[in-house]
C-alpha cells in the first residue's frame, strides 16, 4: 500500500478545521443564517412564481385520458409487450378534455389566481396582457427583488460579507428599499388597472344583439354576440331610461348623425332600463325608415349575464374604486373599436357624438364630393337644404358680414359660450370672411336633414376644402336650425360646427360658430389613463 501524500493530509486537516469553525458559527447565530436562507428562498419563489403561473395558465393542457400501458422496464413479464397498431388504438388516447365537455378544446377564459393582483383573473386577459406588455412583468419582479434585498440587508449582511452592518448602511438600504417598494406598488397598480380593463372588455363579448340588415336584401335580422362582430362593427352602447333617451340629446343626436354612423360602420345599442321602445323615444318612420342600419336591438336585456347586468357590473366597479354609491339610474355609455377594446366611456352625460366621430369613429371608405344629398318629400327639409346652400355660398364667396348675420339667429349658442367661459377667443365674422381667411373654393356633398320638431331641425354635410385630393382631409359639418313660429316661419341658423373626419386620421380640433363668430378647440394630448367605466 502506498503511503498518504503529505499535501493531501494537510488539505484534509485544513478542511476539517474550517468545517468545525463554520459549525460553531452556526451554533452561535442560528437565527441569522436561518432567516437569510428563508428570505432568499422566499425571494426566489416570489420572483419566479408570477411569471411561471401566468405562463402555465395560458399554455397548460387539461387532464388527458390516455390509455395506461405497461412499461417494458417495470417488470420482466412485459418484455414481450408490443405497441398496438395506430388503427387499433382508441380515439380517447389523444382526446383532450376541457371544461366544455371534452370536445377537444380548452376554455381559455377560465379564471386563474394572479399572485400580484391577489385575485382571480380571466386567463385570456392575462395572456393578452403578457402579449402586449413584455417589459412590465420583468420590471415588477426586479422592483420586488430590490425591495426584499434592501430591506433584508441587516439580516444577511453578516452572513454573506462576514461584517456587521453599519448604522449608515442600514439607514441607506432601508430608504432605498422603501423607494423600490413604492415603485413596485406603482407598477403593480398599473398592471392591475390594465388587467381590470381587459377583463371588462372581454366580458362584453358575451352580450347579444339583433343586427340590422338592408331590407332590400333580407327581412330577417340575425342575432350575434359582440365577439362575432369583432373586426366588422364598432359598438356604441348607451344605457338609460326612456325619458333620458327622448328628453335629452341622445336620440336627436343619433338621428342627426345616422348617416355618418353607417359610414363609420358603428352599431348603436340603446339599453332601456324601464322597458321602453324606440317608438317611445321619438321614432319617426317617415324620416328614418322602417329599418335603420345603425341601430341594433339588444337581446337578453334583463336576464342573467345580459346588458343591464353588465352595466351594473361596470358601475359597481366604478363605485368601488371611487368609494361612492352605485348610480344605476344615471345615463351610462361605452364605445368599442373593431378589436373589441374600449375607446371611450362616460357616466351621467350623453356622449358628444360629433367629437367621438372625429376622434375614434372615422369613416371606413374615402368620401366623394359627388355624393348626392338625401332628398325628401318634406317641404321643410327642402327649405333647410336651401338655407344650407345659402350659408355656404356666403361663407366661401362673400366678405359681407351683414349677409352672414341675416342667416344666423340672434340667439347665442351654449356651445360657443362654453368655450368663451373656459378662456377661449372668438373671431368675429368680419375676420372670418376676409380674403385668405374664408374657405374659398370649398364644396360640400352628402347633405341630409333631420327635423326634430316644428321649431328645431338639423342638417349635416361633408366639406371638401380646395386642393384636398381624393384622399385628402375632409370635414364633417352639423348645423342646428330654428324658427320662432311654426308653419310660415323662416329657418335661422343657430349653430354651425365642423370637425375633421377622414379615413385613418384623428381630428386635431373642432370649430363652433354662431351669430358672433367662430371659436376653435384643439385636441389635448392623450394621456394613458384608466378612468371611465371600462378604462
Amino acid at each position: 500500500r502506498r503511503s498518504p501524500n503529505p499535501k493531501h493530509l494537510l488539505a484534509f486537516t485544513m478542511g476539517t478545521a474550517a468545517m468545525e469553525r463554520l459549525a460553531r458559527r452556526r451554533e452561535r447565530r442560528p437565527a441569522t443564517i436561518g432567516s437569510s436562507v428563508g428570505i432568499i428562498s422566499a425571494l426566489c419563489f416570489l420572483c419566479a412564481f408570477p411569471t411561471c403561473a401566468v405562463g402555465l395558465t395560458a399554455t397548460r393542457s387539461p387532464p388527458s385520458t390516455l390509455l395506461a400501458r405497461p412499461s417494458p422496464f417495470s417488470t420482466w413479464q412485459s418484455s414481450h409487450y408490443r405497441r398496438p397498431p395506430r388503427s387499433l388504438r382508441s380515439s380517447s388516447e389523444t382526446r383532450l378534455h376541457g371544461s366544455n365537455g371534452g370536445n377537444n378544446s380548452f376554455d381559455i377564459s377560465k379564471p386563474t389566481f394572479d399572485l400580484l393582483s391577489f385575485r382571480l383573473i380571466r386567463s385570456d386577459a392575462l395572456l393578452r396582457y403578457n402579449s402586449l406588455n413584455q417589459s412590465e412583468p420583468l420590471r415588477i419582479n426586479l422592483y420586488l427583488l430590490a425591495t426584499v434585498t434592501l430591506l433584508g440587508y441587516p439580516l444577511w449582511c453578516e452572513s454573506v460579507t462576514g461584517d456587521v452592518a453599519a448604522p449608515v448602511s442600514v439607514v441607506g438600504s432601508t430608504l432605498s428599499g422603501v423607494g423600490c417598494a413604492a415603485l413596485f406598488w406603482r407598477e403593480r397598480t398599473r398592471r392591475s388597472n390594465q388587467l381590470n380593463r381587459m377583463e371588462k372588455e372581454l366580458n362584453a363579448e358575451r352580450l347579444e344583439v339583433r343586427v340590422p340588415v338592408n331590407a332590400a336584401i333580407s327581412s330577417a335580422r340575425p342575432t350575434a354576440r359582440l365577439r362575432d362582430l369583432r373586426s366588422k362593427r364598432r359598438i356604441l352602447a348607451i344605457r338609460g331610461t326612456g325619458e333620458q333617451f327622448s328628453a335629452g340629446l341622445v336620440w336627436d343626436t343619433l338621428c342627426v348623425l345616422r348617416r355618418r354612423l353607417v359610414q363609420s360602420q358603428t352599431l348603436v345599442v340603446l339599453v332601456p332600463t324601464d322597458g321602453s321602445r324606440k317608438e317611445d323615444w321619438g321614432w319617426d318612420e317617415n324620416q328614418l325608415g322602417s329599418n335603420a342600419l345603425w341601430l341594433a336591438d339588444p337581446l337578453n336585456v334583463d336576464g342573467q349575464g345580459g346588458w343591464i347586468s353588465y352595466f351594473s357590473e361596470l358601475l359597481g366597479n366604478e363605485a368601488d374604486d371611487g368609494g361612492g354609491e352605485n348610480n344605476d339610474d344615471e345615463l351610462a355609455w361605452f364605445a368599442l373599436n373593431f378589436k373589441g377594446r374600449s375607446i371611450a366611456s362616460g357616466l351621467g352625460e350623453a356622449p358628444r357624438l360629433l367629437e367621438l366621430l372625429g376622434q375614434q369613429l372615422q369613416p371606413m371608405e374615402f368620401l366623394d364630393d359627388t355624393d348626392e344629398a338625401a332628398l325628401s318629400e318634406n317641404v321643410e327639409a327642402r327649405q333647410i337644404l336651401e338655407c344650407q346652400k345659402k350659408f355656404y355660398s356666403v361663407l366661401t364667396d362673400s366678405s359681407d358680414e351683414n349677409q352672414m348675420q341675416q342667416i344666423f339667429t340672434t340667439e347665442l349658442a351654449e356651445e360657443v359660450d362654453e368655450v368663451l367661459d373656459g378662456g377661449g377667443r372668438i373671431d368675429g365674422w368680419e375676420k372670418c370672411l376676409e380674403p385668405g381667411a374664408r374657405p374659398e373654393g370649398m364644396v360640400i356633398s352628402g347633405s341630409d336633414v333631420f327635423i326634430a320638431s316644428d321649431t328645431l331641425a338639423y342638417s349635416t354635410c361633408i366639406e371638401f376644402p380646395p386642393n384636398a385630393g381624393i384622399d385628402g382631409a375632409t370635414l364633417l359639418a352639423v348645423q342646428r336650425w330654428g324658427r320662432e313660429t311654426t308653419g310660415e316661419g323662416q329657418w335661422k341658423l343657430k349653430l354651425h360646427q365642423t370637425i375633421p373626419w377622414s379615413v385613418g386620421s384623428r381630428a386635431g380640433g373642432t370649430l363652433r360658430c354662431d351669430c358672433r363668430g367662430c371659436v376653435a378647440l384643439a385636441r389635448a394630448q392623450d394621456n394613458r389613463t384608466f378612468g371611465g367605466l371600462i378604462g
